[in-house]
């Protein structure tokens, strides 16, 4: 190879560096004393790597490193969802699912949320939601959820009941809206709460139900009763809810306590509706406390209306009636502020407690609900029910024309009057009833229009 700058050819060697240079200009030459480094027989040995291990030169096996990780990742879990103590039972129940092989990567990190869900749901001793395992894993919530089912579904677990009361618990002793809050008013929130909870649970509020929200909406009723200054806005967004279920939740909690009032004859219980409950729940809490600590068997309501009213006529100085005002509102205040005494609520109910399912609808607390959704359902029975009906009577009038005299024009347009807005005059047929009226014309039983699967009915019985 030729001199890259003289294109000389002549080329010495220098001793000491062993480079070569050129001897008409002195060029060094690059890369002329490279020696290949070649294996033979003296040259140097590798290492043989065998399936299973972790790399060259590692005595430790993949499978125990990976056991060892996994143990570590249980032990971290565990810690961060405070139950340190539980970390054993989880492992051993890892270990009996992936017959003691473990695991790495996202799947194992949801097994080991699923198996601590599983452990507090068996033992019911604690409190543990899925979306507090979520935010400590970081899978999905549905992903965990299915996770959860089949991790109980192959050991076979028995899962208790989910404690609605020590969530209420929880969160209201770990919301920083009531840092502030006086002892004794928190600790008559917190017990308050846990009496409605147990009220919502036998009410079915939480049937099929996320519990946060219902939560948050009771913490909200509770803190407003009790004069808390807690908005549910602010609720929601400390427990990473959504801020719309939690405004329904409170609704239908507003919307039984109506009913309760009329159910357990408070004598201005006309009066009570949806908007002012709030300020008559310090009296309809109480006798609701009352009635639930009534005697199995026993018919009296815990409570005597008259004797509360004797009682409070005793402290004439405690009212005042208005003597120039024309109307009886003076005295419909000094009566409104005499029954809603504080002294009513005396925080003794074991409804204020964790109580079994069977024991929280054994009590009496003035209503006996069935579930919303059981109540919807049977609404939108009633209501195909009737569209059938003037469906058959508008299909007759059309196919006897001789009869029309005979049938009145309200049964043939149906009128719903139930809903917020009413149709026009001349509007009431809407798609469902033309839908009804076409799978009567065919022959559909009315025991199957009545489910509402129109649908799947008008593709068996109309487009086939």
């Amino acid at each position: 190879m030729p001199c890259k700058r003289c294109n000389g050819t002549d080329f010495q060697r220098d001793d000491a560096t062993g480079n070569s240079y050129c001897s008409g200009c002195g060029t060094l030459q690059e890369y002329d004393n490279y020696e290949a480094q070649l294996g033979g027989l003296k040259g140097p040995q590798g290492t043989y790597i065998r399936v299973g291990t972790t790399g060259t030169g590692s005595t430790l096996a993949y499978r125990d490193k990976k056991i060892f990780d996994a143990g570590n990742l249980i032990d971290d879990i565990t810690e961060r969802l405070q139950l340190g103590d539980k970390s054993e039972e989880v492992r051993r129940m890892i270990g009996k699912i992936t017959d003691g092989e473990f695991g790495r990567g996202e799947w194992f990190s949801a097994l080991i949320g699923a198996c601590c869900y599983a452990v507090v749901r068996k033992e019911g001793s604690g409190v543990l939601t899925m979306d507090e395992i979520v935010n400590v894993v970081g899978c999905d919530l549905h992903q965990l959820g299915s996770m959860c089912k089949r991790v109980v579904e192959y050991l076979g677990i028995e899962l208790g009941e989910f404690d609605l009361v020590g969530l209420f618990v929880k969160t209201a002793s770990s919301s920083p809206r009531l840092s502030g809050v006086d002892g004794k008013k928190k600790e008559k929130v917190v017990k308050q709460g846990g009496f409605l909870m147990n009220c919502s649970l036998k009410w079915f509020l939480s049937t099929g139900r996320r519990p946060m929200p219902l939560v948050v909406a009771v913490l909200a009723f509770v803190c407003q009763v009790n004069g808390v200054k807690c908005r549910i806005d602010d609720l929601a967004r400390d427990c990473e809810v959504s801020l719309c279920t939690c405004k329904l939740r409170y609704k239908e909690l507003l919307e039984r306590l109506v009913k309760v009032a009329k159910e357990i004859g408070l004598p201005w219980a006309g009066d009570v509706n949806v908007k002012n409950v709030v300020k008559h729940s310090g009296a309809l809490i109480g006798l609701m406390e009352a009635k639930s600590m009534r005697k199995k068997g026993d018919r009296s309501d815990g409570v005597c209306l008259k004797e509360i009213v004797r009682d409070c006529l005793r402290q004439e100085a405690m009212y005042c009636y208005d003597d120039d005002d024309d109307d009886d509102e003076g005295e419909r205040s000094s009566f409104l502020q005499m029954v809603s005494c504080d002294d009513w609520w005396k925080g003794k109910s074991k409804m204020s407690q964790r109580l079994k399912l069977k024991e929280v609808l054994e009590r009496d607390v003035g209503l006996d609900d069935l579930p919303v959704s059981f109540i919807k359902g049977c609404d939108a029975v009633e209501r195909r029910r009737e569209k059938i009906k003037a469906a058959k009577l508008r299909i007759g009038a059309v196919q006897d024309p001789c009869d029309d005299d005979k049938v009145s024009g309200r049964e043939l347009s149906l009128e719903i009057g139930d809903g917020k807005k009413k149709r026009k005059r001349g509007c009431e047929i809407d798609w469902e009833d033309l839908v009804i009226q076409t799978l009567v014309l065919h022959n559909v039983k009315d025991e199957e229009i009545e489910k509402g699967h129109y649908n799947a009915l008008l593709g068996l019985h109309v487009f086939n």
